[in-house]
């Protein structure tokens, strides 16, 4: 005989079941919660779910597009490294502006932004960043003026610094040649002198300008006691006063050499013909100051019109400017010494991006050590 349950034996047996996979879904989600605590409290994340989207500021050397397309850079290794330890999947993107960086991390076309990107005010009421990656600053370099020309407007400068000195040294020279044509010139008029008397004003002159040279032709001398002992202070003098018209001329030169290398300040920009990067650090720094610029689509273009002569001056990050100068443009664009402003690169988020706390962390640990110091080394050098 077969048993067939009845409907409530199939309702009773229903209910169990029903409860128990209820029991076991609550099992599991408090599984699942203990678990995320633990990791929370081990102070691990969760990965994302889709490979971030990194942009690159493709600005060498910090990021850059290689000829077979890979993309590499101090800030691209430095990624990889954050990566590596967080163990996030990533997708890099180079873009070339950094206007295009800043909307895309606004709208969420990315999840970070790394390269060259220095922390600035103007960024951070856009954009968040992360723990410091990269030390930087503002810097300018000016064009390299070399050639005879050059030589001839530097001495030029001097000339015209030390004109004072140059001026008075001509008044006791014209001086000089009077006195002594007047005590040497002949008394009457039926007198003749022998040919290497000092007989006119033009003689006077001439013998000044040879004693003072120390040339000494001894085609004209004085004849007199007292043309003679005004020869004695005159010579004397001369050697005093070349001596020191020389000292200054070449202290003059040397010091411009030093200051082309000396520390340099905004005041140094007033009145030059400026250039920078649009949105670049440079042109933040030059809107801060109020300066007139021009603005170029990228540094090359305008080291480019540094470089023939179109611009006296271009501003940018130092990391950057540093390195196009050593590659492109070493024999017509130097940099000073120091900064116009101290500042930091870091990875670019959006606002509240939930990256910022675990990509701190790691970026904190990774910088500090001595691998990574090494690895700067390699793009910076020491």
């Amino acid at each position: 005989m077969i048993n067939r349950l009845s409907d409530r034996d199939i309702d009773r047996r229903a209910g169990r079941i029903g409860r128990f996979i209820r029991f076991a879904l609550a099992g599991l989600g408090v599984v699942t919660g203990l678990a995320m605590a633990a990791a929370c409290a081990l102070g691990a994340e969760p990965a994302p779910a889709q490979p971030l989207r990194v942009a690159v500021y493709d600005v060498p050397p910090y990021g850059y597009v290689d000829a077979d397309g890979s993309i590499g850079g101090v800030s691209v290794d430095l990624w990889r490294r954050v990566a590596q330890q967080t163990e996030w999947r990533f997708k890099l993107i180079p873009v070339s502006d950094m206007e295009t960086i800043l909307h895309g991390l606004e709208q969420g076309w990315f999840d970070a932004a790394i390269g060259a990107i220095t922390i600035t005010p103007e960024r951070s009421e856009r954009v968040d960043f992360s723990y410091p990656a990269h030390r930087s600053g503002v810097a300018v370099a000016f064009r390299k003026d070399t050639g005879p020309l050059s030589a001839l407007a530097s001495y030029g400068a001097a000339a015209a610094e030390l004109s004072p000195l140059i001026l008075a040294i001509l008044a006791m020279l014209v001086v000089t040649g009077v006195v002594m044509w007047f005590l040497e010139r002949p008394r009457h008029p039926a007198a003749q002198g022998t040919e290497s008397s000092v007989a006119t004003l033009r003689d006077g002159i001439y013998w000044a300008v040879v004693t003072m040279t120390t040339v000494g032709y001894g085609d004209k001398t004085p004849k007199t006691n007292w043309g003679r002992m005004i020869a004695i202070f005159w010579m004397m003098g001369s050697l005093v006063l070349v001596s020191l018209l020389s000292t200054s001329m070449v202290s003059r030169l040397t010091a411009e050499r030093v200051e082309s290398g000396a520390d340099v300040a905004a005041s140094d920009l007033v009145g030059k013909r400026l250039a920078a990067a649009a949105y670049s650090s440079g042109a933040e720094y030059l809107d801060g100051l109020h300066l007139q610029y021009e603005k170029l689509p990228n540094l090359q273009q305008a080291l480019d019109s540094l470089a023939h002569g179109q611009s006296d001056a271009v501003v940018n990050s130092v990391g950057a400017l540093r390195y196009f100068i050593a590659k492109r443009y070493a024999n017509v664009v130097q940099m000073p010494q120091g900064l116009l402003a101290p500042a930091y690169m870091a990875v670019a988020l959006p606002a509240g991006s939930a990256l910022k706390k675990p990509l701190d962390r790691a970026l904190m640990k990774i910088t500090a050590g001595p691998e990574w110091r090494s690895a700067e080394e390699h793009f910076f050098g020491r």
